[in-house]
């Protein structure tokens, strides 16, 4: 379940995994690629729900 920090959701590793059909290797290989973009709030790697949704309908 995605997290509401100040009003915009944030998705953990294996959640946006989830929401883009892909494992989380693949997910990891996006982010060290620079595909997609992730932050660090605590010990928790997070991506932003807009940065999923832009990535999505690129793909599509």
């Amino acid at each position: 379940m995605p997290k509401a920090i100040q009003g915009t959701l944030f998705y953990t590793i294996p959640e946006a995994a989830l929401e883009l059909h892909i494992t989380v290797g693949r997910l990891r290989s996006y982010l060290d690629q620079s595909r997609l973009t992730s932050e660090r709030i605590g010990r928790t790697e997070l991506i932003r729900e807009q940065i999923l949704r832009a990535y999505q309908a690129k793909r599509s």
